[in-house]
């Protein structure tokens, strides 16, 4: 049997366009390594200065015990059948921003023993799909977040060398952002920038499934940074509509690549009743910033999410035994 294979507001705005929409990044093998490395030092750092404490009063996930949560039988047998629990787990590779770099940070906790997935978590502090760009962010105009900077020469190499079964993407945090695009500055949600993020989703599908992963699309959940405007109210990028409007870009990739793309809504999991949420029944499931992640709602969201890659992974295994 084949063991896990990988092959701004529409019109005229009032804000000046930036003269220079940055240098050209020459991507090599050097940088990539250099960027590897630097994910690591990121994680590292997030972890430790960025995103604080849970909220106050809110509990840590309890401590899964018997059978991990959210595997059904079914989905046990399958995997022990693979060796998945062993020397043989579903590999995924998580790409993407902050928001799902915290997102791995609990997914990987025991993912191998309980859930039967490996985790490698490669996503990135700022990675923004358009780094030659301008973006407007709490009411400013500054040159884009360079996290992602080669991102088309570095996922390649990613993916070569992890060989996952599945790979999942979490973008939106700076896609939501203002851009300044074809002399203009535009937003998710005008067809324009939409067709561009389409252009630049599908092409991140096309490398990401390059070696047979299967490729995973989140949504982006809502936020609530403490940032706000001096009224109170949250700045563009922030409002719902935005990462809704972002969210339905997602899907329409997906769509378009059905059998290779699937989409897991994080944004649902982590709402109550449609809205942003801190905590998920006494679970700190979010960060003191509002925007991402905690460890503990990363473990909370194993339950969900790892059964659901576990699928991903052993449909793709079950075609290639048929076809063998």
């Amino acid at each position: 049997m084949r063991r896990w294979t990988t092959r701004a507001r529409s019109g005229a705005s009032c804000r000046a366009g930036p003269a220079g929409l940055g240098a050209t990044v020459l991507a090599t093998t050097v940088l990539a390594t250099t960027v590897l490395a630097t994910t690591v030092l990121a994680t590292t750092v997030l972890a430790t200065t960025v995103l604080g404490s849970p909220p106050a009063g809110a509990r840590s996930a309890p401590v899964d015990v018997g059978t991990a949560p959210g595997l059904r039988p079914p989905d046990v047998a399958a995997l022990e059948r693979a060796g998945a629990f062993g020397s043989h787990p579903v590999r995924l590779l998580l790409v993407g921003d902050s928001i799902a770099l915290t997102l791995g940070m609990g997914l990987s906790v025991d993912a191998r023993a309980r859930y039967g997935v490996e985790v490698a978590d490669h996503a990135t502090m700022g990675c923004d799909l358009d780094p030659r760009s301008w973006i407007y962010v709490a009411g400013q105009a500054a040159p884009a977040t360079q996290g992602c900077a080669a991102w088309r020469a570095l996922w390649p190499f990613v993916v070569a060398a992890q060989r996952p079964q599945v790979v999942a993407l979490g973008l939106g945090r700076w896609e939501a952002a203002d851009h300044f695009f074809d002399g203009r500055w535009a937003h998710v949600g005008q067809p324009s920038w939409d067709q561009h993020l389409v252009g630049e989703l599908d092409e991140a599908v096309s490398i990401l499934h390059s070696f047979g992963a299967r490729v995973v699309l989140f949504t982006m959940p809502y936020v609530d940074p403490t940032n706000r405007q001096r009224d109170g109210r949250p700045w563009p990028e922030d409002e719902p509509a935005r990462i809704r409007d972002y969210n339905a870009v997602v899907r329409q990739v997906a769509q378009a690549h059905a059998g290779v793309v699937s989409v897991i809504d994080l944004n649902s999991m982590l709402s109550h009743h449609g809205v942003y949420a801190a905590s998920i029944g006494g679970v700190a499931v979010r960060t003191q910033d509002g925007i991402h992640i905690s460890v503990a709602g990363g473990e909370l969201l194993r339950r969900q999410i790892l059964p659901a890659v576990g699928r991903i992974g052993m449909e793709d295994e079950a075609a290639a035994g048929s076809a063998a």
